[in-house]
């Protein structure tokens, strides 16, 4: 079933209207205000949370031993893990 066209819509199935663009003005402000304060708090988010992690000491976490390169040490009997 094929559909009618569309008012808003350009006969040629592609642009706006103007009876579209009249349509849509009532709402840019409000979407574009509620896209700038979800872009903030996603923004203060990633900044508090960098800025968070950039203060840990991180001193507290033990680290595991480096390998040996020593190739006698690999094979000392005394260095090895029982």
């Amino acid at each position: 079933m094929i559909l009618p066209p569309s008012k808003y819509h350009a006969s040629k199935g592609h642009g706006f209207t103007p009876a579209l663009h009249r349509a849509r003005r009532r709402f840019l402000v409000r979407n574009s205000v509620t896209g700038l304060l979800l872009l903030g708090f996603v923004g203060a988010v990633y900044s508090y949370s960098f800025l968070a992690v950039k203060q840990d000491d991180l001193g507290d976490i033990p680290l595991p031993p480096l390998p040996s390169t020593n190739k006698e040490a690999e094979h000392d009997p005394k260095l090895e893990k029982t």
